[in-house]
């Protein structure tokens, strides 16, 4: 809410209304809060449901080779169970006299390992002659007679085996498995503990480890929320190891200052413009205004206000060609690719340079022709870019080379000047696009286009600009392009 305390706060909540970036300080952060705290809580259930997943797994394995472990060792228990009653049975020397053989003997607890047995032995005829005291009732019939196997006798699991005894009398044995039972219970119980403890970690770890991880996204987000045309100085403060967060919030911040160089070279670019279409416009209105009213029939003024008009026309144009040619390097402009004589190009742009410069050295070894395949439209106008740079920037005494041949197998184009040269810090932004070294608008000689666009147009064409530099002695700019492959002439037709 805003509170109009006069007609000045009436008009900037007009102001603050009619622009949305308001609103997006007022609004998004809320948004984006939320958003990063989803993703949190994502993180989160998606942590805590695999850390479920390993523990339910890792439990269930556990659990399956407990149990196998008990009831294997439970199976040999009644085997061994069963071949020591048939022992003690041989040693008695009277068939059918089981009576006497006692199935609770300590010993046969200790062969078997086992606390609790049920055995029985019947005769041929069904009777049965003896069994534990463990035993409270018969065991079910029909007699079996074989390795241990899983059954269910009053209401219990066991493991039941049976052998044959001297005087055709039979022997079982039943393991009950309930120590087993109790204990994978117990188990059980303490994986479902360990289960549901793990999910309350993970949900609270895994809540606190998120928030933590993803605090330089959060923050990144807080900080392109309050950047605005008007503050490009933000940046996030990195700490911590370098990590994919603190790459990507190195990016941000070079992406930020990508911005603000931008920002600032769009703002020095069109004050410079700006400044340099106001005198044109000027001059442009004064003669015309001369021309209506003294003009009419002095030719001395028609003729001097004609030349006026046109360096103001040519200038305004040129300004206009340049941001002609930056729209259609932005759009990807197409090549109209020819084979191209650099040599002879470079022998055109010698004889202009001289008639603009007359006073100045400039001069070109002879050279053997080097052809390429590009665009001579925009080839030219890269190349004169760095021609008009070496006469601009150049001392009225000074003296201009330019070299054409073949280097590594790549054509080269070469432009050297005894200009002042350029600093080692300003050296890598020469070709940034509204970049212009001289801040001064006194010594101003451009608008910042000349080399970003010479850089664009030769990259399109393959090749690449290379620049070396020493204050007091000059530049040497090189273009290297590839070199066009010769035609190759078409195979002859075997005569007849």
């Amino acid at each position: 809410m805003y509170v109009i305390m006069s007609t000045g706060g009436l008009k900037c909540l007009v102001n603050k209304i009619s622009h949305p970036q308001w609103f997006a300080v007022t609004v998004r952060p809320r948004e984006r809060k939320l958003r990063v705290r989803s993703i949190t809580w994502r993180l989160t259930f998606w942590y805590a449901a695999i850390l479920v997943i390993i523990l339910a797994v890792s439990g269930v394995a556990a659990f399956l080779a407990m149990r196998y472990t008990l009831y294997t060792g439970a199976a040999r228990e009644t085997a061994a169970a069963v071949s020591t009653v048939q022992k003690m049975a041989s040693r008695q020397g009277e068939r059918d006299n089981y009576d006497r053989v006692d199935l609770d003997d300590p010993d046969l607890i200790y062969a078997t390992g086992s606390s609790v047995l049920w055995v029985q032995i019947t005769s041929a005829g069904g009777r049965v002659l003896n069994r534990s005291r463990t035993l409270t009732s018969a065991l079910p019939t029909p007699v079996y007679l074989g390795p241990p196997k899983l059954s269910r006798i009053m209401g219990q699991d066991v493991y039941l085996a049976g052998g044959r005894l001297p005087g055709g009398a039979t022997v079982q044995v039943a393991r009950p498995l309930k120590r087993e039972e109790d204990f994978l219970r117990d188990l059980s119980q303490v994986f479902l503990l360990l289960v549901a403890g793990g999910l309350l970690l993970a949900l609270t770890g895994g809540r606190f480890v998120t928030r933590a991880a993803l605090t330089p996204v959060h923050n990144l987000t807080l900080t392109a929320q309050k950047i605005s045309t008007t503050d490009l100085r933000r940046r996030l403060t990195l700490r911590g190891p370098r990590d994919e967060l603190y790459v990507l919030g190195e990016t941000f911040n070079n992406m930020l200052d990508r911005l603000e160089r931008g920002f600032h070279s769009q703002q020095d670019f069109i004050a410079a413009a700006s400044h340099d279409l106001r005198t044109p416009v000027t001059v442009i209105k004064s003669y015309a205004d001369l021309l209506s009213r003294w003009g009419k029939n002095e030719p001395a003024v028609i003729e001097e206000s004609t030349e006026a008009l046109t360096r103001a026309a040519n200038l305004m144009e040129r300004i206009v060609n340049d941001l002609l040619m930056l729209t259609q390097v932005d759009a990807g402009f197409p090549l109209q690719l020819t084979p191209v004589d650099l040599a002879e190009l470079a022998g055109e742009m010698l004889r202009v340079a001289r008639d603009i410069a007359p006073d100045m050295t400039i001069e070109m070894p002879p050279a053997s022709p080097v052809m390429v395949k590009a665009d001579e439209h925009y080839l030219y106008r890269a190349l004169w870019d760095l021609v008009d740079n070496a006469v601009k920037y150049n001392r009225p005494e000074g003296k201009v080379v330019l070299e054409v041949g073949l280097r590594q197998g790549q054509a080269f184009f070469s432009v050297t000047d005894t200009g002042p040269g350029i600093e080692d810090e300003i050296l890598p932004r020469i070709f940034e696009r509204f970049y212009r070294a001289d801040r001064a608008r006194g010594q101003g000689k451009g608008f910042g286009l000349g080399l970003a666009l010479a850089k664009s147009i030769v990259e399109a064409h393959g090749g690449k600009i290379e620049v070396e530099s020493r204050l007091g002695q000059g530049s040497r700019f090189t273009v290297l392009l590839p070199r066009a492959e010769p035609d190759r002439p078409e195979p002859r037709k075997p005569s007849r």
